[in-house]
């Protein structure tokens, strides 16, 4: 998968080719999902450049499902501090984090397909993330009068109004032309 970063731990230091084969059997299944829609098989009659244009309905990944770490820089404290907030009272004025947190519940509910929490290797390159705090502290995404509630209760009982606009996919080069699992 390339990269060129290392992951340092207290017992460890992970090179970059290691890391890069680490986040390549991680990520496998977009790699072969990307290989067979760039993909042209004269033989076999199909045209994944084509295809895609034609028949894929593709959201913004970012925005689409990890939204909420954008706005927080990937920091799964800061994301987990906010969710914890309680919802101001009817007769209290809401504060600066707040209005943050409020603002990342509102764009999550109107912006996100699906809400992916991380646990997995991502773990080891940033740290602590929303998901993997939330599973530290279990019940902590469903305590009431808190952000994480109300997006929680949003995630499951609330409908977008709107369908999100698809990408729009122009007809590419193919990346390879033939078999997909035969050499050239």
């Amino acid at each position: 998968m390339g990269g060129s970063f290392t992951i340092e731990e207290e017992w460890r230091k992970t090179g970059a080719e290691e890391v890069s084969r680490m986040l390549t059997d991680y990520i496998i299944q977009a790699q072969v999902m990307t290989m067979v829609m760039g993909l042209v098989d004269e033989e076999d009659g199909w045209n994944g450049p084509e295809y895609v244009t034609e028949h894929v309905y593709a959201i913004d990944y970012m925005v689409g499902s990890q939204l909420i770490n954008e706005i927080t820089e990937w920091d799964g404290q800061k994301a987990f501090n906010l969710m914890s907030l309680s919802l101001p009272k009817e007769s209290e004025v809401e504060n600066a984090e707040q209005r943050q947190a409020r603002e990342i519940v509102e764009a999550c509910l109107q912006k996100s397909f699906g809400f992916k929490l991380a646990h997995g290797l991502i773990l080891r390159v940033l740290g602590d993330t929303l998901g993997s705090l939330w599973r530290k502290h279990e019940g902590s995404d469903n305590v009431p009068g808190t952000y994480a509630h109300w997006l929680r209760h949003g995630t499951v009982y609330w409908n977008q109004d709107e369908i999100l606009p698809t990408l729009e996919f122009k007809v590419i080069e193919p990346f390879k032309k033939g078999q997909l699992l035969k050499e050239k």
